[in-house]
């Protein structure tokens, strides 16, 4: 069992966390899920899944075929960042920097000119 939440929306960016356990049984739900982020194409779709304890095989497998351009995928476990990798989409998957300082994480999915930009905290 899972829970979806939308936890930030811009008109640039929508930040959906993903909580609990996403298993084989939750096929048909998961699926429906990925379809609708397809129809949000005019922005940047971050999943997040730092409260997420579970990810079968299957619903990982799914993720990375049908991962439209748009998605970006943050704090998901080692699985999917491995078939990400294998799967020609390592440019979606936002790492953390090492700097324990930065905010910030490295990616450039659309490999434009344009950056991201650090920021940091003050101590």
């Amino acid at each position: 069992m899972y829970r979806i939440s939308r936890v930030l929306e811009t008109s640039s960016v929508a930040i959906v966390k993903i909580a609990g356990q996403v298993t084989d049984f939750d096929m048909t739900g998961w699926s429906e899920f990925l379809k609708e982020l397809e129809g949000e194409a005019g922005r940047w779709i971050v999943l997040d899944f730092c409260d997420v304890s579970r990810v079968d095989r299957k619903p990982s497998e799914l993720l990375v075929r049908i991962l439209p351009k748009h998605v970006l995928l943050l704090n998901c476990p080692t699985g999917i960042k491995n078939m990400a990798d294998s799967g020609g989409l390592r440019g979606q998957v936002l790492e953390p920097t090492s700097d324990h300082r930065s905010c910030c994480v490295n990616s450039n999915p659309w490999k434009s000119s344009s950056s991201l930009k650090e920021v940091r905290r003050e101590k």
